[in-house]
């Protein structure tokens, strides 16, 4: 739930921040191409008074008329005061302070007040000022409207993208419950079966002895060797049954900075040790470090290469890579085995899988390998992937986070 909410929210987030850039840029763009048109409206009736010195105010005002501009025209006296030549249809009162005054005589300027406007001035003989100004009251009602249709839109939006977004995660979560449920059944079905033969074996073999129907030495021993060898795999594959559940509980380890490298390197030594007709390739980044279970990680380790010993020749050749790449460590090991079957690569999720089942019986495996390595993987916030090797059997690539 929290990660469907986490996913959720990000997703709103990103459109919402993304859609009022491009609609707040928009608006914004518009707002300013109507102001622009105010101000043209301005500077033809300057302009056109400018250009007649000699009759100013009348200039001025049929400017107005021609261009049919609905505008305030005033006179400002030296000593501050007020004579209206002109309103405009929408009356609002002018603030024409020597400061308005003096920066609107270059350029119209914006005054924000209860009934906003713009103005432009002129000055005129004897200290007195012609000022014209237009009612910007309606551009910025607009404006403000289409903030509010915008925020509007976007409520609404989100609204309908966050219950698309429980549908579709809520659908999604279910299919993989139900994917997870069918693969935990098969895998306990499997275990299950996997208990059932050697627990048969020693049954029989212990009736047998029991009732003295194996009188020699010789097969006596033989039974005794057969029925430890049946436990040896009950013994692992119980092991292995009580490490996965564990692996998938919902707890949290308390991690500890693992040196990968050194672990790494020792591990392939003692592979080495145990396989001496192997060539080996290794090619590993000295000093890396991750947050990780030390138990587990060195568990992951040699999981891998138990299972390379296993199910692979005794000269099969091994290629074995570590490196940092950004915020991550990547484990690569290859083999020269037989692989896996085709299906096996490529899947959307290594757990409760058991690739080798018919091998763990030779082998004493539970065949639950792979399976314990993937667990440990997600443990770590990692990926896994499986896929053919080009020294002809299995490539397994880890993703580790560094912290």
């Amino acid at each position: 739930m929290n990660q469907r909410f986490r996913v959720t929210f990000f997703s709103i987030l990103i459109t919402t921040l993304v859609s009022l850039g491009i609609g707040g840029f928009a608006l914004d763009d518009s707002h300013r191409a109507a102001l622009r048109q105010v101000d043209s409206r301005l500077d033809f009736v300057i302009q056109t008074a400018l250009q007649n010195q000699e009759d100013l105010l009348n200039a001025a005002l049929f400017a107005l008329d021609a261009g049919r501009i609905d505008a305030t025209v005033v006179l400002v006296t030296p000593r501050g005061e007020q004579i209206s030549l002109t309103e405009s249809s929408e009356r609002f009162p002018l603030d024409t302070s020597m400061k308005n005054i003096s920066s609107s005589i270059l350029r119209a300027i914006s005054v924000n007040s209860d009934e906003p406007y713009r103005m432009r001035s002129i000055p005129l003989p004897e200290n007195e000022f012609l000022v014209v100004a237009i009612s910007t009251e309606d551009l910025e009602k607009e404006w403000r409207d289409n903030i509010a249709r915008l925020l509007a839109f976007l409520f609404a939006a989100n609204m309908i993208a966050i219950a698309l977004s429980f549908l579709l995660l809520r659908n999604n979560s279910r299919r993989l419950e139900q994917q997870s449920l069918v693969r935990m059944q098969r895998f306990l079905s499997d275990a299950a079966h996997e208990l059932r033969t050697p627990l048969t074996v020693i049954k029989g073999y212990s009736e047998l002895l029991g009732s003295n129907k194996i009188a020699a030495k010789e097969d006596q021993d033989k039974a005794f060797q057969r029925v430890d060898h049946e436990v040896k795999r009950m013994e692992s594959l119980i092991n292995d049954l009580l490490l996965t559940a564990e692996l998938n509980e919902a707890t949290h380890l308390d991690f500890e900075l693992y040196d990968i490298s050194s672990a790494l390197g020792t591990h392939l030594r003692d592979f080495q040790i145990l396989s001496p007709d192997r060539s080996i390739d290794s090619k590993i980044e000295p000093e890396l470090a991750i947050k990780a279970s030390s138990d587990h990680i060195d568990r992951m380790i040699q999981n891998i290469f138990s299972n390379i010993r296993r199910h692979t020749p005794a000269d099969a050749p091994v290629r074995v890579q570590l490196k940092s790449k950004g915020k991550e460590v990547h484990v690569r090991i290859e083999d020269g085995g037989p692989g896996l079957p085709e299906d096996a690569y490529n899947k959307a999720s290594y757990e409760f899988e058991r690739f080798d089942r018919s091998r763990s019986r030779d082998t004493g495996g539970s065949g639950l390998g792979l399976s314990i390595i993937a667990a440990i993987v997600k443990e770590h916030s990692g990926s896994i992937s499986l896929s053919k090797s080009p020294l002809g059997g299995l490539a397994i690539q880890i993703q580790l986070p560094v912290k």
